[in-house]
C-alpha cells in the first residue's frame, strides 16, 4: 500500500508539479510585465520595493510593481539562484538592470503562488 502512494505522489508531482512556474515568473521580470507576475500571487502577498514593505492584495501589489516597472524600465534580468526549500515552495534571486540602476530580487513560492516579492536597491 505504502509503494503504491509513493508511486503516485510521485506522478503527481511530475505532472502537476511546480518545475515551469518559475520560468514564466523569470520571463515576465525580463520583459516588466506586472499583469504576468500577478497571475502567481497570493490573494494577500509580502511586497517591498526599495524600503517599503506591507502585505499587500493581489490589486495592490499589481499597482505597486506596475508603478516600479513604469518608474524604472527593465533593462534585463537574470535569475542567480532558483531552489526548492521542499515540495511546496520555491525560492527566486535575481539581478534586475533597469533605466535608472540595478536591483537585487527575491521571490518567495509556496504552493505554486508568490507569497513574498521583494526589489530591493543592488548596492554591490
Amino acid at each position: 500500500m505504502k509503494l503504491t502512494i509513493s508511486i503516485l505522489y510521485f506522478f503527481f508531482s511530475l505532472f502537476f508539479g511546480s518545475a515551469d512556474i518559475p520560468e514564466e515568473i523569470v520571463t515576465a521580470l525580463k520583459q516588466g510585465k506586472s499583469t504576468e507576475l500577478v497571475k502567481y500571487f497570493g490573494e494577500k502577498v509580502s511586497v517591498k520595493i526599495s524600503n517599503q514593505e506591507d502585505v499587500l492584495s493581489k490589486s495592490q501589489a499589481e499597482a505597486n510593481i506596475k508603478y516600479f516597472f513604469e518608474k524604472h524600465a527593465v533593462k534585463a534580468f537574470s535569475s542567480s539562484h532558483i531552489s526548492s526549500m521542499n515540495n511546496s515552495a520555491q525560492y527566486i534571486t535575481g539581478s534586475l538592470e533597469t533605466a535608472n540602476g540595478k536591483f537585487r530580487v527575491s521571490i518567495l513560492i509556496r504552493n505554486n503562488l508568490i507569497s513574498q516579492f521583494r526589489i530591493e536597491d543592488d548596492n554591490e
